[in-house]
């Protein structure tokens, strides 16, 4: 029983954090309107909680392995469950911005963490648990929006946070209580430099777009060409100390073969196109065709189910399928329903009919979660069978080039929803813009290899996490 009860903590932890993460999306046009701050100031509350996700994952398991699962997983809980507390107590759009960085962090470490104490009490079913965990994700992107809009409409955006409290301290006395301290067995080096060196870099390259959004004066151009300058700086330094680190976060090794970064290259686009786009999705709807905070909530639940589906359903497919039919087909699918969400295109002359107009929107989320749920597992699997010895890393690698992703694709589009003379015009250009890259990266797939050699073989399955 202790084991089962366990899982449930642990699954429970990664329900939490899956649940806060789409949740705030739906509060987000609320931070601007409570706080009189902008979009540009707004959208760091997402972006900042992918780069502390960013810092934290790489180094969570090597933590994991080395001080004990049990207080790793305990120190990960209170910085999240206190950092929840601290955002609903915010009195200002950059103590949010703070707390949410810290919440980042403390949520990075829960599946690495939980899938180790998996490992551990569950080792003759291991991967068959840890699958069960990935299937949270998309849960979580059920709940989340739905309650998250729920209680934005009817209470404050504030007790979206607020609700993490009895989950968590309920979860930190479960595990005081049921999770035994494992042995230390080692102290493998940590690259903190690394992970230091890689979060400036993205930092200084986002403040460099919110000074040069804010004003397009000759003091805040030159401000954001010097931040922008230090971020390329950094990126050299990250990259020349990475050659020579013995555990290095990004292995510099792997991206030398082009099948790697081209892979990664579109893992970054994914994590742009699916994290960055689709969490302005509930301020696109109530901005620009007027829907309520609630059904901006709902509106994500179609794409939530589309990924369920399509991507159970691609899992079972890819021995037959191989990686790039998937791919070219996924990435076909997400781009064409992504133009058409563009205000003026498909949705014209529609604001006034309620009923169609959400029908509408609702069968876009849906083709867009099909289309992610189609390209997910093809994605996480491809290019492990050229090193399955390194499986960890490259799936480590994956998961760092979809949330840097996700979170420059943040600054990109408050940047250009900054810019706009409109929220029309500005996302009519941000799904434009998204619509084609996304269907741009599709001569990435080719560089790819093809999977059916390596499914023929038995090659080791990867996760199926969706995307939220």
């Amino acid at each position: 029983m202790r084991r089962y009860l366990i899982f449930a903590s642990g699954g429970l932890s990664l329900l939490m954090y899956t649940v806060d993460t789409t949740a705030v999306a739906v509060a987000f046009p609320h931070f601007m309107r409570e706080f009189h701050t902008n979009v540009l100031w707004a959208g760091w509350t997402i972006s900042i909680y992918y780069i502390g996700v960013t810092i934290a994952t790489p180094l969570a398991g090597s933590l994991s392995d080395t001080f004990g699962r049990k207080k790793v997983f305990l120190i990960s809980l209170l910085f999240f469950t206190g950092s929840s507390l601290a955002c609903g107590f915010a009195l200002n759009i950059y103590m949010l911005i703070a707390f949410r960085f810290l919440q980042g962090i403390g949520g990075a470490s829960f599946f690495p963490t939980a899938s180790g104490m998996v490992s551990d009490y569950f080792p003759e079913n291991r991967q068959t648990a840890i699958g069960l965990f990935s299937s949270i994700f998309p849960i979580g992107g059920i709940i989340g929006p739905n309650v998250g809009g729920w209680i934005v409409s009817r209470y404050s955006w504030r007790y979206i946070f607020y609700i993490n409290l009895p989950v968590g301290i309920g979860l930190l006395l479960l595990i005081m209580v049921l999770l035994r301290d494992s042995k230390l067995y080692s102290r493998p080096r940590v690259d903190v430099v690394g992970a230091s060196l890689m979060s400036g870099a993205i930092l200084l390259f986002m403040f460099g777009l919110n000074f040069m959004g804010e004003s397009l004066s000759l003091t805040s151009l030159l401000l954001s060409a010097v931040l922008l300058g230090f971020s390329f700086s950094l990126v050299l330094l990250f990259l020349s100390h990475e050659k020579k680190e013995a555990k290095p976060i990004l292995d510099i090794v792997l991206l030398r073969s082009r099948p790697f970064l081209a892979a990664n290259l579109l893992n970054m686009v994914l994590g742009a196109g699916f994290f960055g786009l689709f969490s302005f999705v509930p301020l696109y709807v109530t901005s620009v065709h007027n829907l309520s905070t609630l059904l901006s909530g709902m509106i994500l639940t179609p794409r939530s189910l589309g990924v369920l589906a399509a991507s159970t359903i691609t899992s079972f497919l890819l021995r037959r399928w191989g990686y790039r039919v998937p791919l070219v087909c996924g990435l076909v699918v997400v781009s064409c329903s992504t133009l058409l969400l563009a205000p003026g295109l498909l949705l014209s002359g529609m604001t006034g009919m309620r009923v169609g107009l959400v029908e509408l929107l609702s069968f876009l989320m849906l083709a867009s979660g099909i289309g992610a749920g189609i390209t997910n597992p093809a994605a996480n699997n491809a290019c492990i069978e050229l090193m399955p010895g390194k499986i960890a890393t490259i799936m480590g690698l994956r998961g760092m080039f979809r949330t840097v992703g996700g979170a420059l694709g943040i600054s990109l589009i408050t940047f250009i929803l900054h810019m706009s003379s409109s929220r029309f015009i500005g996302f009519r250009v941000t799904f434009i813009l998204f619509g084609l890259a996304l269907a741009s990266s599709i001569p990435l797939v080719f560089l790819i290899p093809s999977g059916k050699k390596a499914w023929a073989k038995g090659p080791g399955t990867g996760s199926q996490e969706g995307c939220a």
